[in-house]
């Protein structure tokens, strides 16, 4: 084995490592019980249960990234890194609550998290040169922020500069492209989504907190949650083309809705964002397609 495959095998054992070190310490947390949390911003229990599907894909792309013939791959070299220290800085997230590294903790998870995402759909030379190639020079469209997932394209590829990305328009290469989207960046899109509101949520938390912070909380809920609809809403309209990424911002958004129903002007911005983000993931995906 020469040194770039070790190189490459070391890499896969430590994203894995990563990964599964991270989901183990988050499953083990104490996070509390969000239906008595003083929190404005908080979804109900009920919502978190979409750990579940995230737990299953991370898995599944840890499991990818680990395969013997990956150990080549480029673009999954690129994103191990901001994906290992989102998983570990997630499954930190409780143990740090109540201390100094607590906020900037949240801070290096998210962006981390969403670096990893971003990264699933980098528009690299390989990648318009590999779009070139199946659709033509002016087929599939290169995204302002990420190359396009449009039938075909490079946004729904099995990654392209890799040895097993031949762009030749079979089954086989659309069961690679779907093999990406489903075990790297749909797991990845979803992890930085609910830590898209998760993150926000903690920044409230640990910046107004206390016995005498429900008045606080109230005041701030609504500018919060406005800061998070607008990062979010300009990631789907202009980052990787996922379901995952809004459709778990829409589910938390929904929940919190719900949850302080009984605050209007929170549960209707609350609302009001979930919509916005679906409205603009579905209009972005009738307009250009996805896979």
């Amino acid at each position: 084995m020469g040194d770039g495959m070790r190189q490459g095998a070391a890499r896969q054992a430590l994203t894995a490592g990563a990964v599964v070190t991270g989901l183990t310490l988050g499953a083990t947390g104490n996070y509390g019980d969000a239906n008595r949390s003083p929190s404005a911003i908080v979804p109900p229990s009920r919502a978190f249960g979409i750990w579940g599907p995230i737990y299953a894909g991370s898995l599944a792309y840890a499991a990818y990234q680990a395969m013997p013939r990956r150990r080549a791959d480029h673009v999954l070299g690129r994103l191990a890194l901001p994906a290992a220290l989102g998983y570990l800085g997630a499954g930190l997230w409780s143990r740090a609550r109540g201390t100094r590294a607590f906020l900037p903790l949240v801070g290096v998870t998210w962006a981390s998290a969403m670096a990893a995402y971003a990264l699933t759909g980098r528009d690299t030379p390989e990648e318009r040169k590999w779009a070139e190639a199946t659709e033509g020079p002016f087929g599939g469209g290169i995204g302002s922020w990420a190359p396009t997932g449009g039938s075909g394209s490079a946004g729904g590829a099995g990654r392209p500069g890799t040895p097993d990305a031949a762009g030749d328009g079979s089954r086989g290469d659309r069961g690679r492209r779907d093999g990406w989207r489903w075990a790297v960046r749909e797991p990845l899109a979803g992890f930085a989504g609910w830590l898209t509101l998760a993150s926000a949520i903690s920044v409230l938390d640990g910046t107004v907190d206390g016995p005498a912070a429900a008045d606080p909380q109230r005041r701030w809920a609504v500018p919060a949650l406005a800061v998070t609809g607008a990062v979010a809403t300009a990631v789907t309209a202009a980052g990787p083309r996922s379901i995952s990424y809004p459709a778990t911002l829409v589910w938390g958004l929904a929940g919190t809705a719900v949850q302080q129903r009984r605050h209007t002007a929170t549960a209707v911005t609350a609302g009001a964002l979930a919509a916005v983000i679906a409205g603009v993931a579905a209009l972005r995906n009738r307009r250009r397609g996805t896979r």
